[in-house]
């Protein structure tokens, strides 16, 4: 009985230091999927009342602290696209982001094409548990039925996480066009998800125009 009781104290001894080795892989490969400059390739469904948007990002280093990603998007049943390129210096948290959106109807004014071009970072606060990603953009919008207008954009996006799987978020947005079409104007969404895996997200979106969507995510 004795010599039992060794093994089984000399097992646990051993798999002690193997399960937290384990334990301490996983979290260097969780990657935190509340976070909207996270870089990491994936795909991703989302579903609500305005149809439904598939995207698909590649995202990885491109060279010492660079980190990039690039996203395509078919938004609202195929009714617009979206195209986002961001660059991270993963040093700092700061980086530049190109986005251009085609064909979207918006403001009341159909087929409208928009480019802008933008700096944003991350904040955290109260150990990381509330981040800030204030984002300041310069873009243009041009279509048949509107005239070309060049307009600034500040995004306070900003994520509270109560676990590392669990997470609520708030997204103002003000966008004022500086030329061309008279425009001054407050948006904002909600959204709340759940990451049930280091590769796998479950969220819930809802904006100022009263869509609504679920979306998942997969990433690789």
């Amino acid at each position: 009985m004795k010599i039992f009781n060794r093994s089984l104290a000399c097992m646990a001894l051993f798999t002690l230091p193997l399960s937290v080795i384990a334990q301490e892989q996983n979290e260097e490969n969780w990657i935190d999927l509340s976070d909207p400059r996270a870089i990491y390739s994936s795909v991703s469904v989302a579903a609500g009342n305005e149809g439904v948007n598939i995207s698909g990002s590649y995202g990885g280093y491109l060279n010492g602290q660079y980190k990039h990603k690039i996203t395509l998007e078919a938004m609202n049943d195929l009714d617009y696209y979206n195209v986002d390129y961001m660059l991270i210096n993963a040093s700092n948290n700061t980086g530049f982001s190109f986005e251009s959106t085609w064909d979207r109807d918006v403001w009341g004014i159909r087929d409208v094409n928009d480019t802008s071009i933008g700096v944003f970072t991350k904040v955290p606060l109260m150990n990381n548990k509330l981040n800030v990603y204030p984002k300041l953009d310069l873009g243009m919008l041009w279509g048949d039925d509107v005239k070309s207008t060049t307009y600034i954009k500040f995004d306070a996006t900003t994520r509270y996480s109560f676990t590392n799987k669990l997470w609520v978020g708030v997204s103002p947005t003000y966008t004022y066009a500086m030329k061309g079409i008279e425009l001054s104007e407050w948006y904002g969404s909600v959204d709340a998800g759940i990451q049930l895996s280091e590769s796998f997200a479950f969220s819930v979106h809802y904006n100022t125009d009263q869509e609504f969507s679920v979306k998942t995510i997969f990433t690789f």
